[in-house]
């Protein structure tokens, strides 16, 4: 399985293209992360980055258990891999990101089944 890690910033509203590797091919993807205070979690949109078409919208970027652990496990059907968020140091208590902390102590990685 080869995987990538998305490189994120604790931004609360940001948008980024990126290229990831999903089943030997690379694809073009925008993604959107947004941080939603009420609820306290962030969560992601992606689209085409080829067409701008939304794939998917307000998916929660949350920790789990594997095969839970796989925010896209439904969503296989669209052909771009798996992403998951990975809790990156023992400092934290917390179990999702919150606001200042996407990108260090919580990752956002993809890939797939190569």
């Amino acid at each position: 399985m080869a995987w990538q890690q998305i490189p994120l910033q604790p931004i609360p509203d940001q948008e980024f293209s990126v290229t990831v590797k999903a089943n030997g091919t690379n694809i073009p993807l925008i993604i959107r992360l947004r941080f939603n205070t009420e609820g306290e979690f962030w969560h992601m949109n992606i689209s085409d980055g080829r067409t701008g078409e939304m794939l998917l919208a307000n998916l929660p970027l949350v920790t789990g258990e594997y095969p839970a652990a796989d925010r896209l496990a439904q969503f296989q059907h669209l052909g771009i891999g798996s992403f998951l968020v990975l809790k990156n140091t023992e400092e934290t208590d917390a179990d999702i990101p919150g606001l200042n902390d996407l990108g260090s102590d919580f990752l956002l990685i993809c890939g797939s089944a190569d």
